[in-house]
């Protein structure tokens, strides 16, 4: 059955004059850069080790702070625009904990990279321990704007 279901495909991606090649296929590699921030992120894959990285990287960099994450420090979720990654930058147990938040859309890749644009979200988040609730902004967020591009490595 998968057999007949992976002929039909490249048989209607060859009547509709694309070969093989020019099929859509998801990136596992990004770049973004903005004001004072830079970042890649790697999507691993551990059943298809070889052809794709076998863990998942990301790496930032905030004016001369570089960050690295992988895998377990790395939270991902789907949402209706895209998927949220998000990973920790710093944590003081009972003061605050510190975020950083990108949107990647759905992509789907034909031979060239696909360029877009994202935001960078730092959002700081205090965790006093007291009896009374925090007055003002709680979550104080700042956002950077990103251009980023998506394309599909192969290692």
């Amino acid at each position: 059955m998968k057999l007949l279901r992976t002929s039909f495909m490249t048989a209607a991606l060859l009547g509709a004059g694309l070969s093989a090649a020019d099929a859509a296929q998801q990136p596992n590699y990004y770049e973004c850069v903005g004001r004072g921030a830079s970042l890649s992120l790697s999507v691993g894959s551990k059943s298809e080790v070889g052809i794709l990285p076998a863990t998942t990287v990301l790496n930032l960099e905030l004016g001369k702070k570089s960050y690295s994450y992988q895998d377990t420090d790395i939270s991902v979720e789907s949402t209706l625009i895209g998927d949220l990654w998000e990973v920790t930058l710093g944590f003081i147990p009972d003061v605050s904990v510190d975020h950083a938040s990108l949107v990647i859309p759905q992509i789907n890749l034909g031979n060239a990279p696909y360029r877009f644009a994202s935001k960078l979200i730092l959002t700081h988040v205090q965790t006093p321990f007291t009896t009374e609730p925090p007055v003002g902004v709680v979550n104080a967020s700042k956002y950077i704007d990103l251009n980023c591009t998506a394309s599909v490595l192969f290692y």
